[in-house]
């Protein structure tokens, strides 16, 4: 690999969108969805008493579910009670959540999750938080303005010899610039590399210390609304139906915590399906907006009429297929020393409970 500067610190999140590529198979479906009219859903008695659930994840748009379902009371009608715990590194979390110090996590699929359950951190990832469905701009490669603006940048190839950032080696924005540099017969050698948080990516694009970088939402929108950036791919333009965040249990939870487990799953689906609502049929949009800007760092109103906002599955099921797909990647590029049966892994069972309440959703 070609030089690498680490230049800033790693991004506040536990193991931030890494892609999940399913350019060696057919991909799979978009999901099933009903005819018309709304579900309602079933009432059951809250927990009681109330179920504290500790979690840990990024302040991201593709969190937003989770956040509307705080925010609209859908958590403690099902008698949970969401106790956010901060770490400043992945290498942290999934510890922790082996530990029982949390109960869940939101991220990718990284080369440090599928060695943190092959050396025994019992993990579980259960539900959807953004999928990669093409058509999607949200996230992938931004570009300094320049470089778009001068015709420098067209095509894969002309990637070589620039400067091109991403969070760290083994993660999924790794995987997004091997796929385009692959795409053009290039590889990492051909290129300078350098580890950013997202943040920062926005500054060393502002400043010239970089040319490219692959990021998310809200810094990729923040970036081209400062004027000094261009979106030039989008996540799922370089790997569809990418599984970039899922939200994961711990073991304890899972089993030991079943009917809380499931409950948080039910309310979680709930604001995934407000959010897809308002994304992609402007319904309560201004609301979720305001829900966006409190938990999140895009304060700027305007911002959310030019951004895309990312995709999920409103039904909760998680891709399994990317998933693997991605492990493959990193066992084929040396960041997995053993690959885990996702069998064991992926439970879509509590997808399926919420679904099962709620009723398919309705397109």
């Amino acid at each position: 690999m070609g030089a690498t500067r680490r230049a800033g610190s790693a991004v506040v999140a536990l193991v931030v969108l890494l892609v999940a590529c399913q350019s060696s198979s057919a991909p799979p479906a978009q999901p099933t969805t009903a005819p018309t009219a709304t579900a309602a859903p079933r009432a059951h008695a809250p927990l009681s008493p109330p179920v504290v659930v500790r979690a840990a994840t990024t302040p991201s748009i593709s969190n937003g579910g989770r956040y509307i379902a705080m925010e609209r009371g859908y958590f403690q009608e099902e008698g949970v009670e969401i106790e956010d715990v901060t770490f400043d590194t992945s290498a942290k979390s999934l510890p922790a959540l082996a530990s029982g110090q949390v109960d869940l996590v939101a991220g990718g699929p990284t080369s440090g999750l599928f060695n943190a359950v092959a050396q025994g951190i019992p993990v579980r990832i259960v539900l959807d938080q953004w999928t990669g469905y093409p058509g999607n701009e949200a996230g992938g490669v931004i570009v300094r303005k320049e470089l778009m603006d001068s015709g420098q940048l067209q095509s894969p190839a002309d990637l070589r010899g620039l400067r091109l950032a991403m969070t760290s080696k083994g993660h999924a924005t790794q995987r997004v610039w091997a796929t385009l540099l692959d795409e053009a017969g290039l590889t990492f050698d051909d290129v300078d590399t350098t580890e950013l948080s997202y943040p920062n990516m926005n500054v060393a694009l502002g400043n010239n210390a970089i040319d490219a970088a692959v990021s998310i939402e809200p810094y990729a929108s923040q970036a081209i609304g400062a004027g000094f950036a261009t979106r030039w791919k989008s996540w799922a333009d370089v790997i569809p139906y990418d599984a970039v965040a899922v939200v994961m249990y711990s073991e304890s939870f899972a089993e030991g915590n079943n009917e809380a487990a499931k409950r948080y799953a039910k309310a979680y689906v709930r604001g995934l399906r407000d959010y897809n609502d308002a994304r992609t049929k402007g319904r309560d949009r201004e609301e979720v907006i305001r829900i966006l800007q409190e938990n999140t760092p895009l304060k700027d109103r305007a911002i959310y009429d030019q951004m895309p906002w990312p995709s999920n599955n409103p039904n909760g099921r998680v891709n399994a297929e990317a998933i693997a797909a991605a492990q493959d990647w990193f066992f084929e590029n040396g960041y997995v020393q053993h690959k885990v049966d996702l069998g064991k892994v992926v439970d879509n069972q509590f997808a399926d409970y919420a679904v099962a309440q709620l009723g398919p959703y309705q397109q």
